[in-house]
């Protein structure tokens, strides 16, 4: 299972995923039935900021590469990208019920950033925009009233709460961290270990890191 957090703290976008990647492999290919791969990096920039996916990752694949396509022709139909991208999937013979999946991905145009949270269902596909001050996560073990995902919103700080950018960096870090760590114990398909990428709201301006956890 992959655990993808998206984080809009008004000022600055937070994208974060841990590195456990898990294939359904078909009987024809001679792997095992599910394929581990540790250390992967789920996290790739894109044209207008970075993107992580989660759910088959074929379907996935297929969603980034077209959304790519996309916006070289400056067309962010996001809609009209995840059918296209199922399209191709329902093509090479696989199962509607297995077309699901999640992306988080940030967006910048006309000097802001908005973060996408993207579902692929089986019968329906949808998009929004993240809030100010909100969290949505990818799939997750436990329930979805667990207070986890409440007290954890309620947690979130902008960054007018502190005095350098680095406090309100390694405050948010901590907080993740804290989170993967916890998450790690009802769910052992995933890892503690994540990768976040951050992008100015204003600017545009974004990086990567690895965060050891």
């Amino acid at each position: 299972m992959t655990l993808t957090v998206a984080i809009n703290l008004k000022d600055y976008i937070i994208v974060t995923a841990d590195h456990r990647l898990t294939i359904e492999c078909e009987p024809f290919t001679g792997f095992p039935a599910r394929t581990v791969v540790d250390n992967y990096k789920k996290i790739k920039y894109w044209k207008y900021g970075a993107i992580t996916v989660s759910g088959d990752v074929l379907l996935m694949y297929y969603f980034h590469e077209v959304l790519e396509l996309y916006a070289k022709q400056n067309n962010l139909d996001f809609l009209q990208i995840a059918q296209v991208a199922r399209a191709m999937y329902l093509k090479d013979g696989k199962h509607r019920e297995h077309a699901t999946g999640t992306a988080f991905f940030s967006i910048f145009t006309l000097e802001k950033v908005d973060i996408i949270h993207l579902s692929i269902k089986e019968n329906y596909i949808e998009y929004e925009i993240i809030k100010p001050m909100y969290a949505h996560f990818s799939l997750f073990e436990g329930t979805p009233d667990d207070p986890i995902y409440q007290l954890f919103v309620n947690s979130l700080r902008k960054i007018d709460n502190f005095l350098y950018f680095k406090d309100f960096y390694n405050y948010h870090i901590e907080l993740l961290k804290f989170f993967y760590t916890r998450q790690k114990r009802i769910d052992d398909s995933i890892t503690s270990s994540f990768d976040i990428f951050i992008q100015n709201t204003k600017t545009g301006h974004g990086f990567m890191q690895t965060i050891k956890n």
